[in-house]
């Protein structure tokens, strides 16, 4: 009959659903039986509650290793069309401790997961017991009897063989699989996290690697202007040795000269520093690395909209992982909640028990207990209550906070693109000056080689060249910046 009842103890305990572990100690040990079901059959809808102008996403909230975000984060770097900055970029994400640190922090949200999901598993514990207990001769008796003050000393031996405890809470009001969800909200905020950072390190690298290209372009004007001033100096210390000009004209030229050569330094040490900013994005030693001369990328990626659409901005990384606060926060409520309704406890423990070794395998010495537990709050100082208002609070501070975010996100998308669409009108616009100012320049040396203009004339027109091809570097320079800031804006790829 004990085996039966023990049976159909341990069926109950397999066919029961959504339990959590809840200690007990009954003699023998605790051990905690918790029905499993799978994790899909508490999927659910989140979607917080947004007064705000820009409404939350409602997204599905099935398993924490549904990455919703979507898998373009460095994709669009690819747009600029130059296998340097994509070999670059990933060889930053390879080798980034940040970034292994991040995915290292998604690892330990999923494994909170699992945790969490282990209590709709069972689980069973036992232990071995073997005491012995020497009553004094002077114990109380419950009676008193006409017995003499001194009883005699009576031992007492436990032996107890693989003692089996279980219990399991129902989980009647949902409360497990609430922090479940809570869990999975977690671990996909995580993810969300893990892709903000590899998009806003590939941002960085790209932007690092622009700038270097930027300089080299600036240091090839400064070359070319240089290699002609050179040409230009020689010339006029030949025409000075001659008697055709003054001295006047031949120092004008060396300080122009030397004045280049100190600007050209600059752009030197400048581009020093940035390669060594690079390394570090990249975890690259500064002393073994290097990056050659060349020149911007032909190709500038072009948005193919006149504004920043909505959907773009909602798939970033960081503003998916304020969703997925919010979300947090919302289940929290509902965990709390939950949290304060009445707790269901079935408790059982079985095993074989005697007081010698001899019977201890036979029939007669199996033991056990079954029994329910039922507990309810009843008052903890309004401790309930006020929890359940703090995660309401939190709902707020994380609807807020997404909100101006979304607001910060809006714009710097569309100041991005505003520039990018000055930039273009303004380059083109500085080329046209350019073509003039070599023209004035041209139209100067004629005049000076003829005697009708002063070096000072040509040197002059010289200059606003080197202005002029310097302004067009940097505007250029500038447009790949932009580029790389709207790229970012809008999640890493249009």
């Amino acid at each position: 009959m004990k085996k039966h009842i023990l049976s159909i103890w341990f069926l109950a305990c397999s066919g029961l659903a959504y339990a959590q572990t809840t200690p007990v100690n009954p003699t023998g040990g605790a051990v905690t039986i918790q029905p499993g079901t799978s994790p899909s059959t508490g999927q659910g809808t989140v979607q917080p509650q947004n007064p705000g102008s820009t409404p939350l996403p409602a997204t599905s909230v099935s398993s924490a290793d549904n990455d919703l975000t979507p898998a373009l984060t460095v994709s669009g770097f690819k747009r600029f069309g130059d296998p340097m900055l994509e070999s670059l970029i990933q060889l930053g994400l390879d080798n980034s401790p940040n970034l292994k640190a991040a995915l290292s922090r998604l690892e330990e949200a999923r494994i909170r997961v699992r945790v969490a999901q282990s209590f709709l598993s069972p689980s069973l514990r036992s232990s071995a017991l073997i005491t012995t207990q020497s009553l004094s001769q002077h114990r109380p008796l419950a009676l008193t009897t006409a017995a003499p003050d001194e009883l005699p000393r009576f031992q007492l031996n436990t032996f107890q063989l693989l003692p089996i405890d279980a219990s399991y809470e129902l989980d009647l009001f949902r409360r497990i699989r609430s922090s479940i969800a809570v869990s999975e909200l977690q671990a996909q905020a995580s993810v969300a996290d893990y892709q903000a950072f590899r998009l806003s390190l590939a941002a960085d690298i790209a932007r690092t690697y622009l700038l270097i290209r930027g300089n080299d372009a600036e240091q090839a004007v400064f070359r070319r202007n240089i290699q002609s001033r050179d040409t230009t100096l020689s010339i006029l210390r030949e025409r000075f040795r001659v008697g055709l000009i003054n001295q006047i004209d031949v120092q004008r030229a060396e300080t122009d000269y030397a004045t280049l050569q100190v600007t050209l330094k600059g752009l030197e040490r400048a581009r020093v520093e940035l390669v060594n900013g690079l390394a570090q994005l990249c975890a690259q030693d500064p002393t073994q690395f290097s990056v050659p001369s060349g020149t911007l990328p032909t190709a500038v990626p072009v948005y193919p909209y006149t504004s920043v659409l909505p959907e773009q901005l909602q798939r970033r990384p960081d503003l998916v992982q304020l969703i997925r606060q919010n979300q947090v926060a919302t289940a929290q409520v509902t965990l709390q909640q939950n949290s304060t309704r009445p707790r269901v406890n079935l408790v059982g423990s079985g095993g074989l028990l005697s007081g010698r070794i001899g019977p201890w395998f036979t029939p007669s010495s199996a033991t056990y207990i079954v029994g329910v537990n039922a507990s309810v709050p009843l008052y903890e100082g309004h401790r309930a209550k006020q929890t359940i208002a703090l995660s309401r609070q939190q709902v707020q501070t994380a609807q807020q906070t997404y909100q101006q975010a979304i607001q910060l996100a809006q714009r710097d998308a569309e100041t991005a693109l505003d520039n990018l669409t000055l930039l273009r009108q303004q380059i083109d616009l500085q080329g046209q000056t350019l073509t003039l100012a070599r023209r004035t320049e041209q139209y100067n040396r004629e005049l000076y080689v003829r005697g009708l203009a002063t070096y000072l004339e040509v040197l002059d027109a010289q200059r606003t060249i080197l202005t002029a091809e310097q302004q067009l570097a940097q505007l250029r320079s500038q447009e790949m910046q932009y580029a790389v800031a709207l790229l970012r804006a809008v999640g890493g790829d249009y």
